[in-house]
């Protein structure tokens, strides 16, 4: 997969949250900005810190856990990496279209069942 999919970095951490205003708050107390709320399967919000660093905050459904919910990385070349992902046995979830945030993306867990998305921007 290496040759078919070029990772240029993080995109964002996504966690769900209980109360996302509270959690707006504490994160600007650490430093990051509000970039813009959304509302794209539920309330949620862009939070961004000094050097790029993006944090998707998630209002949590009654059935959610609350907390890390999954890793983004930026990718070239998303429609090739789902295909050489599926060529080894990889269920991929997408491509998803995001309008709200002018993103495409795939979804995969890691053999541990972690999830992780692969987003190529606009």
């Amino acid at each position: 997969m290496d040759s078919e999919m070029k990772i240029i970095g993080f995109d964002h951490i996504h966690f769900t949250v209980t109360d996302l205003d509270e959690a707006i708050e504490f994160y600007r107390g650490l430093g990051f900005s509000l970039v813009r709320r959304l509302e794209h399967g539920g309330s949620s919000a862009q939070m961004e810190a000094e050097g790029g660093l993006l944090i998707d905050l998630h209002s949590a459904k009654a059935t959610d856990n609350p907390g890390y919910n999954h890793l983004a990385i930026a990718v070239e070349g998303l429609d090739v990496a789902i295909q050489a992902l599926e060529e080894r046995g990889v269920a991929v979830d997408g491509p998803v279209e995001v309008a709200a945030t002018g993103r495409r993306l795939a979804t995969i867990r890691d053999p541990h069942g972690i999830l992780l998305q692969l987003v190529e921007s606009g």
